[in-house]
């Protein structure tokens, strides 16, 4: 199962970046772009791509055992994942600091609210997400994803050790009924899970489906034509708001990795080019390190702000707006922000991620 799909990868890139984007709030600028506005929903893409290529790895391999499939995936997400809850926890001692000794004020008080100490053992546990007695968003909030799809590894792991041939059954059975109580908008399960569920399982089904197909060749002039119409229904749909629309979401995100897996057309391979695939090889990292990033930015505007006098950080509700003076210095800011966030996930990705990854073969071999 050495298969890489490029095409998708490079999508997991630009979605990453998308989410990073929607993150920021800079007054007049390309983050109150409708498109932006609504990109918080490209985690579904990543639950959707996640349970699409697992399922690719390890649906039909043989032997799998529990123990080296679960070390795996702990060593693949954790160490950075533990990495950047670090980072934060010394971020509000310098929050501290900076207001007892700089009389610098913040939205958040250290250690309170989504940086609560009673948020930290469900953050290190990465149980954060499946109860409403924790705040999902709390800490690193993009680990809210990571923190439910680390369980679904494995929740996969014994449907296809229990359920053999037939797993694919179960997961329909998982992703329908996620599906239905999300319609009728049940509080059995949070809402994060059953994000999860239903698009994780879902991608696992679409997997199948490309299984299925995947001997079928399609001319490139087609498929071109197939990848221009996904890419204008996602951009229609990402900044539309309808009812429903996780639901319509999942469908699409399931099809768009369907239709991209066989990259028939010449937006894969446009996606192909290096700056997207490394996109796509630091996504992980891009993911999880940029509101760490985004903390500091607004941290040291607060700080200018300070010095200067000049009104910078304005906070509303409980979202700081940036502003350094107009549009295209705005802009500028948030370009060289996207650089930094890359910069800083090619190093997290080779000195955390690569590590963990070569610390759980060292241990398997030994």
């Amino acid at each position: 199962m050495s298969q890489r799909f490029e095409a998708l990868d490079a999508f997991r890139g630009l979605c990453a970046l998308s989410v990073v984007i929607y993150h920021m709030d800079l007054i007049d600028s390309i983050t109150e772009l409708s498109f932006f506005n609504g990109s918080a929903i490209f985690v579904d893409f990543f639950f959707v791509l996640s349970g699409f290529v697992l399922a690719h790895s390890y649906a039909y391999r043989e032997n799998l055992n529990f123990y080296d499939f679960i070390k795996s995936r702990f060593y693949r997400i954790y160490p950075l994942h533990f990495f950047v809850f670090l980072i934060l926890i010394l971020l509000q001692f310098t929050k501290i600091i900076a207001s007892k000794y700089g009389g610098i004020g913040f939205s958040e008080q250290p250690f309170t609210d989504s940086f609560a100490v009673k948020e930290i053992i469900p953050n290190l546990l990465l149980i954060q997400s499946w109860t409403p007695f924790t705040n999902h968003l709390s800490f690193n909030y993009p680990a809210w994803s990571i923190s439910i799809e680390f369980y679904l590894y494995i929740l996969l792991f014994f449907t296809i050790a229990s359920f053999g041939h037939r797993k694919n059954v179960s997961w329909i059975i998982i992703s329908f009924v996620a599906l239905l109580m999300i319609y009728f908008k049940s509080e059995i399960l949070v809402l994060p899970v059953l994000r999860g569920l239903l698009c994780f399982f879902g991608g696992a089904c679409t997997y199948l489906l490309y299984k299925e197909l995947s001997h079928i060749k399609i001319n490139s002039r087609l498929g071109s034509f197939i990848e221009v119409i996904f890419i204008i229904s996602i951009i229609y749909l990402v900044q539309t708001d309808i009812d429903n629309k996780l639901i319509f979401a999942s469908f699409l995100f399931m099809l768009t990795v369907l239709v991209f897996s066989f990259e028939s057309g010449v937006i894969s391979q446009f996606l192909k080019i290096k700056p997207f695939q490394l996109a796509g090889k630091f996504s992980y990292s891009i993911y999880m390190i940029h509101a760490t990033l985004l903390f500091c930015l607004t941290y040291v505007a607060m700080i200018i702000q300070k010095l200067t006098g000049t009104q910078i950080a304005s906070t509303v509700g409980s979202k700081t707006y940036l502003n350094f003076g107009n549009s295209i210095t705005n802009n500028f800011v948030i370009l060289l922000t996207l650089l930094i966030v890359f910069f800083l996930s090619y190093l997290t990705y080779h000195h955390v991620e690569l590590k963990g990854q070569r610390l759980n073969k060292k241990k398997i071999s030994t």
